[in-house]
């Protein structure tokens, strides 16, 4: 009996620890099963009225799944890419329109190249003041007129890394790190928890004054 306290915890613990990633994981699929259903069953629902809710909602997603293999296609043959140019440039009339669509196929164009960097790189930097580390992506690089080479570096926010800050680092201020992409975010999406013992080791490197 001395011992069932500590066994309580421990199981309690090892529960969280198996429940935390399956709820992000449901989290996220509703999301996109919600989203894929609100826009698809609308179109769908006079033709399959009697249908139970979840197999009409199912079949919205398969519907959107197909009408997005049949656009990459269509995007990979001459006359397909000819179609998709024109209706790009009719939507490049509309004023409000064209903004969100030029800026969102410019960054999916970005993280389609090859040599792009965009989250390749994990880096550490100091924010939000000095003195202070933090885990960020490095998203560019570019070189200003005098020669000064700058990176833009993500900043995600925690537990949640989708959402995050946007800054810009001299190059002799990121400090480039072994980590990969997946401890980057585990570290992220774990306050902290699931941090690798080298840590320490970035944490002593001093950045240039």
């Amino acid at each position: 009996m001395k011992g069932a306290p500590r066994r309580i915890r421990s199981r309690m613990t090892s529960g969280v620890v198996a429940l935390v990633p399956l709820v992000v994981t449901v989290y996220i699929l509703r999301a996109l099963f919600r989203l894929t259903a609100g826009i698809l069953l609308p179109l769908v629902d006079p033709a399959v009225a009697d249908w139970p809710w979840l197999l009409r909602a199912g079949l919205s997603l398969a519907i959107l799944l197909v009408v997005i293999y049949f656009l990459g296609e269509l995007a990979t043959n001459l006359v397909g890419r000819r179609v998709l140019q024109l209706g790009e440039e009719l939507l490049l009339r509309v004023p409000f329109v064209k903004v969100i669509y030029r800026a969102s196929k410019q960054v999916v164009t970005a993280f389609q190249k090859p040599d792009s960097a965009a989250f390749k790189s994990v880096v550490m930097v100091e924010f939000p003041r000095r003195g202070t580390r933090a885990i960020g992506f490095l998203t560019s690089t570019f070189t200003l007129a005098d020669g000064a080479v700058w990176h833009s570096v993500f900043v995600p926010t925690t537990p949640n890394p989708t959402t995050g800050f946007l800054q810009y680092f001299p190059a002799e201020d990121v400090i480039p790190t072994s980590f990969s992409v997946e401890e980057a975010f585990k570290m992220v999406m774990s306050l902290g928890v699931l941090t690798p013992e080298r840590m320490s080791e970035l944490l002593t490197e001093r950045l240039p004054a």
